[in-house]
């Protein structure tokens, strides 16, 4: 009959010396691993900070989208220091400042491994209309910096205002539309405004708003006085439009303005100052 506690004993000394040389296994396995991903690191290291893997030149960077905008006017919003390792650049934080400090609605930056550089997408705020200043009053601009609105400028669709040489190529692209007294407080109603002229078939080239109760439109059919902006708007630029036979009517030379304060009753200031309604 065997002896149980022999076996026993061997059975243990074989398990000990089993998990022994699983333990030496796993010691080495995990070295080996810890080996690898550290040399992996400095290398990585290594080639990010070597003269391979540096912005040395702005004929780095390959741009895109800029119409209006010259790859120089970018460049120096980016503001980058040469030479700069690619790991140091952060993508997010050059999008943020080339959409803060230039006329930029969105910016997409991209490290480039081969060859190392950096891929940069745009997209311009496009001007739809040449903002002049309030000459009567000082006023402030929307991101609180006095020196906007308090000279000539850009205004985008959604009321953004620029600097007027934000821009050095517009060229034939100049904005038609100008608009006189432009203040942050009108920001909020811009976009709706410019949205109705767009659809509206009479062509308006100027908007006199330095006094915000009566805003001035300068038209094909003349000026047109329309008192506060406020939601009859649309309906004011309607009654102008039933009234673009008029100059068949009559000589617009002799009128002052057209009064649209009531679109349901519009008149006419003759320059003799008799007023008559509207034919």
């Amino acid at each position: 009959m065997p002896d149980i506690t022999e076996y026993s004993q061997e059975n243990l000394a074989s398990r000990r010396r089993g998990l022994k040389q699983r333990r030496h296994q796993l010691f080495w396995q995990g070295l080996w691993r810890h080996t690898a991903m550290l040399g992996l690191t400095v290398g990585c290291l290594s080639l990010a900070t070597s003269s391979r893997w540096q912005l040395r030149s702005v004929e780095q960077i390959n741009l895109s989208g800029n119409r209006l905008l010259s790859d120089g006017a970018i460049h120096q919003l980016m503001d980058i220091s040469y030479p700069l390792s690619l790991l140091r650049v952060h993508p997010l934080k050059l999008e943020n400042t080339l959409m803060t400090e230039g006329p930029i609605a969105d910016a997409i930056v991209r490290r480039r491994l081969l060859p190392p550089g950096l891929n940069i997408r745009i997209q311009e705020r496009t001007p739809v209309a040449i903002a002049l200043p309030n000459t009567d009053a000082a006023v402030t601009s929307l991101n609180d910096r006095l020196q906007n609105f308090t000279q000539m400028g850009l205004l985008d669709a959604n009321g953004y205002w620029m600097p007027y040489n934000s821009f050095t190529q517009l060229g034939t692209d100049k904005p038609k539309l100008w608009i006189q007294g432009m203040r942050p407080a009108y920001q909020k109603d811009w976009p709706d405004i410019y949205q109705i002229l767009q659809k509206k078939p009479v062509q308006v080239s100027q908007l006199d708003w330095r006094d915000p109760t009566n805003l001035i439109l300068h038209t094909e059919l003349g000026t047109v006085h329309m008192g506060p902006y406020g939601q009859n708007f649309s309906k004011q630029l309607q009654a102008l439009d039933q009234m673009r036979n008029l100059n068949a009517k009559m000589n617009i030379e002799e009128i002052a303005f057209i009064d649209l304060r009531n679109p349901d009753n519009p008149t006419l200031e003759i320059l003799e100052a008799t007023k008559t309604a509207a034919p």
